[in-house]
């Protein structure tokens, strides 16, 4: 060690003719100065999934289905065509007389039919925008049968008749319907990004046996719907005469 300090000095007296020669008391190594890099493993992040864009879909359809509603009350009349009263009277005659089983499967088909109609859209990756116009259109004719009613029966017999015949089945299948858009909206969106090449770690057996499990929820809720609208246009025929 001596030996490499003493060849140290030479050199900066030959290099360096200014520099003053170094004691070993001058030679200092200071610890904090050194640079350590120390080996930091990160931990791994965890993939987020967002819920709330299912919710803000299913507000929207909701939405989508009061701006149905309303407009078909409005326009009626100016826009759209009300039903006659000899229309009306054929349909309530029907759901008054009809008996239960009658009700019930008309009931079930008419509702089925609609969400049939929202659960082929989901087979599909580019039917979105169908999709959110479903709700709008049912609404819209649930809103004119409304304005009919009142308009044929005065506003409290009217109002009565959509409350009894009408608004049952037109709640359980609008509520299932929504539930199947929803299913849809995300069914297309997942089937869009297998397509595009987004999204390679979907298998369509898995997407399409999921979505059909709900498809058979869906059918099964339209089943049970038609029962309880047959069940409630059973008691209330009681008090209406046509």
């Amino acid at each position: 060690m001596e030996f490499v300090n003493t060849l140290e000095k030479e050199r900066n007296l030959i290099y360096e003719p200014d520099a003053v020669a170094q004691t070993d008391e001058d030679i200092k190594i200071y610890a904090e100065q050194a640079e350590i890099i120390p080996f930091e493993f990160s931990a791994p992040h965890k993939i987020k999934i967002r819920r709330g864009d299912g919710n803000i879909v299913g507000i929207v359809l909701i939405i989508l289905s009061v701006v149905g509603f309303v407009i078909g009350i409005t326009l009626c009349g100016d826009f759209f065509q009300p039903l006659t009263e000899n229309q009306l009277d054929h349909s309530l005659t029907a759901k008054i007389k009809g008996g239960f089983f009658s009700n019930a499967a008309a009931s079930f088909i008419t509702t089925s039919l609609w969400n049939l109609s929202a659960f082929l859209l989901g087979f599909s990756s580019i039917s979105q925008p169908a999709v959110f116009l479903l709700p709008v259109i049912k609404c819209t004719g649930t809103g004119i049968m409304l304005f009919s009613l009142i308009k044929a029966y005065g506003v409290l017999n009217g109002l009565l008749t959509f409350c009894a015949f009408v608004l049952p089945s037109f709640v359980i299948g609008t509520v299932l319907m929504l539930y199947i858009c929803r299913c849809a909206l995300k069914t297309s969106g997942r089937l869009f990004l297998y397509i595009s090449g987004r999204d390679t770690a979907s298998r369509l057996k898995e997407l399409y046996s999921e979505y059909l499990s709900k498809g058979l929820v869906v059918l099964v809720g339209c089943f049970a719907g038609g029962i309880i609208d047959a069940v409630i246009s059973l008691i209330c025929s009681n008090f209406f005469v046509i």
